[in-house]
Formats: C-alpha cells, structure tokens, sequence
C-alpha cells in the first residue's frame, strides 16, 4: 500500500497543533486530549518523511514535542532583519512563540545577545550579509557563551545579489568559526524562507540546495551542527517581499523547535560551553581620516574588498553621503589604511602588503570628486608585517610617518620626508620603549589630544580607560606621563577610536559599536588632560556595516 503522502502531512499538522493546545490550560476545559499513540505514531510518520526528503539527516520533528528535558537553554539567535523580527506585529519575529514551545522543556531557559527587542535579546542585524556576521560572532559568543545557536543568515547576500555563487561557502566559513570558538555549542543552521522577488526566490532555492550537504559535512567531523528547514513558508506567510508576517515567523519558531528537540533527544545540549576568548580588534592604524580637509574625521566604511563607501562629517552629528569615494586597487580590505601622506590635510589611501610595503594613491578628492592619483610603492617595508604598521605625524609637520609598535608597546619610527622616490624616510630608531605603559602593541593608539599637531602616545586597556603620554617634540622619545585621561565608558576598548570629530585639532573620544553607530565625548582640555564632554550619539552606522570596517 502506498501512503498517502498529503493526508499523514494534514494529520500530523493537526496532531502538532493539538499538542500545543493542550499545554494551554483554557484548551483543556474545552477539548479532549487527542490520544496518545495516534498522536506519537502520526508525528513520527511526519518526521520520518521529512527526514527521507532531506536525503540528509536533520533535526526535526515540526514542533517541539516529547518529554526531552534539559538543564538549561541558552539560546542566541542569529542573523539580519529577519532574525530581529522584521515585519512581525511585535517586533519580536519568531522568539516569543519559540520561547513559549521551548521553556517548559528547559529547568532555565534564556536569549543572549547584544541586541533587545521587548526584553528578549538578540543577534539580529539589519541589513547584514554572512561575512558581516563573521567579523563579530566570536566576540558575541565569548560575551553570552550559548549552547544553542540558531543561525539564519543569507537573505541580504541573494537579495542584493552579493557575490551568491560563493554565499554557501561564506556560510560554511562563519559555521566553522562558531565551532572553533565554541565547540560544545549546538548550531542549527536554517535554510532561507522564500520572497516575492522571482529573481530572490530563485536564488533562495540555489542557496537552500546546498546547505544540507553542508550541514552533513561538519557534523561528519563531530561537530553540533544541525539542519533547520524552513520550506513551510509561503508568499503568503510574508509581510512585505522578502520579511515573515506573524504566521510567518509561527512556522519558523515551529521548525527551529524541531531542531532544538533533535538535538536535546540527541544529547547535543550541555548545560555549560567552553568559548575560547575573542580575538582583539584589528587596531587600523590611520593618520587623520578626513578626506575633504575640513579637519573633522569623516565616517568611512571599508568593504572586505577595498572598496570604500563614505559620509563627509558637517558637524554637530550632520553627515553627506559621498557614496563610494574609492573602488578599491585589489587589496583587501583589512590592508587598507588612511593617512595624509603629502601634508594637504587630506588623508590619502594607502594598500599595506603583508611584510609592511606601502603602496599609495594620493586623494585628490575620491572617485567622482577628483579621483587619486598613483604614486606606486612609497615604503618598501622595514620587515614588520602588516598589522604592526602604523601611521601618525609624529614631527608635527602634517604629513604621517611610518611607525611599527612592537609587541611589548615599543615604537620605531620613520620620518616622512617624502616617500620612496620622493624624498625618502628618515629612520630615527626606537622613539618609545613601552612609554611605561605595560600595554601590548594591539593597545597602542595615537592621535593628537593636546592640538599641538604631534600624535601623542596612548595606551587603552581592556575597559576603555586611555592612559596618555604627550608628544614633546624633541625627536629623542621623552614622553611626557599624563596618567590615565579617560576612565572609559563601560565599552570594550578594541571599540575605542581617538579622532577629532569637531575641528578643533584635539582628538575626541569615540566609541564605534557592532552596527557601525558612534559615540563621541568631546575633548574639552588644551593640554591633554581628563576633560571631557557628555556623550553624544554622532552617527547612527548610515551604511549598516560593522564596526570593525569603520574608520573615522
């Protein structure tokens, strides 16, 4: 006999269902408890089929049904927009329903995140592709350790038509930086849902395709990584062409309760994880980026390809949209460095290779606005690599100098007088043995707080507190102690920027958060002292992208 493949889907829809109304006190006074075998056989047919489909294992069923316990739930939910809630009536997307099918099933149940919406926390970012997400998931998950992840993320890469050939790969990319930060953590990876954009949605079906296979791959290998459908979804289940309405993001909380009671019924569950620590913060290393010389810092976002998009600073938290200033020269984007080379108050772009080479294009206004002009190789490289390169006008003559901080925080220093082949460098030695400041090279910022046009030295801890040593002039490395100048402001200080946001020569104080936001405290003291201004808003992240890409 050959089942009857549509009636057992209705009847295990309508088995789930019930079994969702029965935990409802007000449905028991009304309706018979279904029974208990029919219920239990009709649910596994459900999942027996679901799981043939897949041609993969995943975790299913549909709803969170059984007697599974565990100890704890710590649940981060991770993704864009729609992981935020967009289009739900609530705001919440699917993590009320979720929480409501889960929490009986957990002695504590929680979401974690740096995100909130209506108490419950979150990993959703608006607007966000796959390698978005990937330069900050393992500081989110050293911060909140979950033993659960459920990780929704692609719709912007295919929407947006964003290098989608290779989205699958940038997927498996950030699923294996989540199991190396966090091995002991469960991962349910879902598939896309669908779009009203027939282009969208093809592409959505591309991107589902692989992902099981995916999926299979690193749970070969031992790893807690689970598959989550989402196919139940419809057209009709969307707000607008591409977010869940509530019935929507019902479905979806109904088929990450699946994946959660697979992996609970699995034993994948631990009640506590190991996260390795999060890796520091690429400190950028650049000189004044302020690309119309105004002299206030303006807010640049680097893509991972080079390419820069803009917003010229107006003051008082006013910005211009400049668009894309620089399509980038074929460096990566973490190689990319701002700094005025030739001393006429515009910061240039310079593409740092591996072992320390310095190759320019000096701004003569951006693209669309000037364009830059080539200057090839300026710095052959002294044998440092790249990410101890730094630049700063040391000598006070407007044009940055090429600096390598060691690990232990000391600074040698080569004066610009003009570039390979324009006038060379000059090399002067080491200016700054640690200044005394026990901080790592990592920690090492400068910028100029006393407006005496000399980058001073800083060192900012851990807990965002600056401790300063004034630059004197003199060439021969006396640094003047200032002691600790900022206490900090509750923020981590791989977050802490240093950049004159105002125009008067005194660098500020500024926090950039994970979406791209910044907060600034103003420098109010002419000789480098702790005076600072309330804080303020500056800028909302316009572009979306992460903190790391932004440069100000």
């Amino acid at each position: 006999m050959t089942p009857n493949v549509a009636r057992l889907g209705q009847a295990a829809r309508r088995a789930a269902l019930t079994q969702r109304h029965d935990v409802n006190p007000r449905s028991f006074s009304r309706r018979k408890p279904a029974r208990p075998g029919l219920r239990s056989l009709v649910v596994a047919l459900a999942a027996g089929l679901l799981a043939a489909g897949t041609g993969l294992a995943a975790p299913q069923p549909a709803q969170a049904a059984g007697d599974w316990k565990v100890p704890r739930l710590t649940v981060m939910p991770l993704g864009d927009s729609i992981t935020a809630g967009v289009g739900s009536s609530g705001g919440n997307g699917y993590r009320a329903e979720l929480r409501g099918q889960l929490s009986a099933h957990a002695g504590t149940f929680e979401y974690v995140g740096s995100q909130r919406e209506q108490q419950m926390q979150h990993e959703g970012h608006r607007g966000w592709r796959i390698d978005q997400l990937s330069t900050a998931v393992e500081r989110w998950l050293a911060t909140a350790r979950p033993n659960v992840v459920l990780l929704h993320i692609g719709a912007n890469d295919v929407n947006y038509q964003y290098e989608t050939e290779s989205a699958p790969a940038r997927l498996g990319h950030l699923v294996d930086q989540i199991t190396a930060a966090a091995p002991q953590t469960t991962v349910l990876v879902s598939s896309l849902s669908t779009s009203t954009a027939e282009g969208t949605r093809e592409r959505m079906k591309t991107f589902n395709a692989a992902l099981p296979r995916l999926v299979e791959e690193r749970r070969s290998k031992g790893f807690k990584v689970g598959y989550v459908d989402m196919g139940a979804l419809t057209t009709k289940d969307l707000a607008d062409w591409l977010h869940p309405n509530d019935a929507g993001y019902r479905k979806m909380a109904d088929a990450f309760a699946g994946g959660v009671a697979r992996a609970a019924t699995d034993g994948w569950i631990r009640e506590r994880v190991d996260v390795r620590p999060a890796p520091h913060r690429t400190v950028p290393g650049d000189h004044r980026v302020d690309v119309d010389g105004d002299g206030k810092a303006d807010y640049l976002a680097v893509e991972t390809d080079g390419s820069v998009q803009g917003w010229l600073n107006k003051g008082n938290g006013n910005w211009a949209g400049r668009g894309t200033v620089a399509t980038g020269v074929g460096a990566p984007g973490d190689g990319v460095r701002f700094a005025d080379l030739d001393g006429d108050r515009k910061a240039d772009y310079l593409a740092v290779d591996d072992n320390g080479s310095v190759r320019a294009w000096l701004n003569k206004g951006g693209d669309g606005q000037g364009g830059w002009e080539s200057r090839g190789t300026v710095a052959t490289g002294v044998g440092a690599p790249r990410d101890k390169v730094r630049f700063a006008d040391l000598d006070g003559d407007g044009k940055a100098d090429y600096l390598v901080v060691d690990d232990d925080g000391s600074v040698r220093a080569w004066i610009n007088k003009g570039g390979d082949g324009h006038g060379g460098w000059d090399g002067r030695g080491t200016l700054a043995a640690g200044a005394g400041a026990g901080a790592s090279g990592d920690r090492v910022r400068f910028a100029d707080l006393n407006g005496d046009g000399r980058a001073d030295y800083l060192a900012v801890d851990d807990n965002g507190s600056v401790r300063a040593w004034l630059n004197p002039g003199d060439g021969n490395g006396a640094w003047a102690s200032r002691g600790t100048v900022a206490a900090g402001v509750g923020a981590p200080g791989d977050t802490v920027r240093l950049s004159d946001v105002n125009g008067d020569g005194r660098a500020d104080y500024l926090v950039v958060d994970e979406d791209g936001s910044v907060r600034a405290w103003l420098n109010r003291s002419p000789d480098g002292r702790d005076d600072w201004s309330a804080g303020v808003l500056l800028a909302t992240g316009p572009l979306g992208s992460p903190g790391s890409r932004v440069r100000i």
